[in-house]
């Protein structure tokens, strides 16, 4: 649900859409205390980012959180351990990692994990091995009760649409849909598809979202509704219920709260009308 200083009015909108939307924001490891408080301080969910070279640090950081009552979720970025290396070994080295990552999860909030593929453009891939590692992750994952998501990318295979629903369909994983890559990548940008297409393609695959307007070096807020306001109708038409935030800024996460918020209100007043 989101937290902020709503109105009863408010409240009771919120409480006739299809779900409740959980805000979540994006934190690391290694900002570990200050914005894992501010986090929770403020009434957000939180999407956490492990270190993939002390993963035992996973338990340490959240246990505290989620005795508070935080709801946790868990984003698996690991740049350069690609488990569709075209190398063999270090593909194998990648996928180990990602099991160890799911290992060092049990147990700690919502049993879901982002994974990515083809985070570091110059690493050759295996797109049989692709899907073939993606399987066995979302494998590894269904025996101990972790679901899997593949998030889409700015650039890269996963830019495509057709090539993440490929992707996702072959190995089993559901689908994070990260809403600054899409805006962002090339196909959208020349025109030959909008987000809300893509949306409808990966339909209920959907698990999870990442929400911001743009990216290019950085990512960046919105400052209006104009980009993201068709987007988040076509959202409120699935089943995904859990948007992360992913923003830096204090102010921009407020101010994109905000503004969800505030659409959210009025798409469910037009519903109502």
């Amino acid at each position: 649900m989101i937290k902020d200083n709503e109105s009863k009015g408010d409240r009771l909108l919120l409480k006739s859409m299809p779900g409740n939307i959980t805000l979540a924001v994006s934190t690391q490891w290694h900002t570990f205390p200050d914005r894992f408080d501010w986090l929770t301080e403020n009434g957000f969910a939180m999407a956490y980012t492990p270190n993939a070279l002390q993963l035992e640090l996973t338990k340490q950081h959240l246990e505290p959180y989620l005795k508070n009552g935080t709801s946790v979720r868990h984003h698996g970025y690991f740049p350069g351990f690609e488990i569709g290396n075209k190398d063999h070994l270090l593909a194998e080295k990648a996928l180990a990692l990602h099991q160890q990552s799911i290992d060092a999860l049990l147990g700690l909030g919502d049993q879901v994990m982002t994974v990515h593929v083809g985070l570091i453009p110059d690493i050759a891939l295996d797109h049989n091995r692709v899907i073939r590692n993606l399987g066995r992750l979302v494998e590894y994952g269904n025996e101990r009760g972790v679901t899997i998501c593949l998030e889409n990318l700015r650039f890269g295979p996963t830019s495509n649409p057709e090539t993440m629903l490929k992707w996702s369909e072959e190995s089993g994983t559901s689908i994070t849909l990260d809403v600054g890559h899409a805006v962002s990548c090339e196909r959208v940008l020349q025109g030959e598809l909008t987000v809300t297409q893509i949306i409808e393609l990966f339909g209920r695959m959907i698990e999870e979202v990442h929400f911001y307007e743009y990216e290019t070096d950085t990512h960046y807020a919105p400052q209006d509704m104009s980009v993201l306001g068709p987007i988040v109708d076509s959202l409120l038409e699935t089943q995904c219920t859990w948007w992360t935030i992913e923003l830096s800024s204090y102010e921009d996460i407020l101010n994109t709260r905000n503004l969800i918020h505030n659409h959210l209100i009025e798409s469910v007043a037009k519903i109502a009308a």
